[in-house]
């Protein structure tokens, strides 16, 4: 997977960040582990070792990224692995219309819906901004647009 410059909160000289800055990484980690799950078709849990080894905290273009928040990445990688027939549903719908979606932009999807069904206990919107973000470091055209209404759309469902 080619590696985009990510956000700016998830950016830190000591690796080290504030709660926020972790949740943050974490939920990019995610979304790069589910890509490559998607990729090798394995299951996203299957990469967790892997992620939390190798990648936590690592450096991208000479910046040194803030660790991801490991029990909340442990807790995307287990929690999309589970409910993976779940989110398919809640998604497929949604993207019929647009064709084959690429794997990247289906992960974050997948990430985001992931946390609407399970993190009720996180507001919509920053669940919604934080995979909005994470899309605007991959893609340059219309993807932050269809992602936040997806995404905007599953909250309104599920979270009724």
């Amino acid at each position: 997977m080619t590696e985009a410059a990510p956000k700016a909160e998830t950016k830190a000289k000591s690796g080290k960040g504030s709660l926020k800055a972790r949740k943050t990484a974490a939920r990019l980690l995610a979304v790069q582990a589910v890509y490559q799950a998607l990729q090798n078709q394995v299951p996203p849990a299957s990469l967790y070792e892997e992620y939390i080894l190798y990648r936590k905290g690592m450096e991208i273009d000479g910046e040194q990224m803030v660790e991801a928040d490991v029990q909340m990445f442990q807790n995307l990688m287990s929690g999309v692995t589970d409910r993976w027939g779940d989110i398919q549903q809640l998604i497929k719908p949604r993207t019929e219309k647009i064709g084959k979606v690429e794997n990247l932009l289906a992960s974050i999807l997948i990430c985001g819906a992931y946390e609407i069904l399970a993190h009720t206990k996180i507001d919509t919107p920053i669940i919604i901004n934080d995979y909005l973000n994470i899309t605007v470091g991959f893609f340059d055209g219309n993807e932050p647009k269809l992602v936040n209404g997806i995404l905007d759309a599953l909250a309104k469902e599920v979270r009724q």
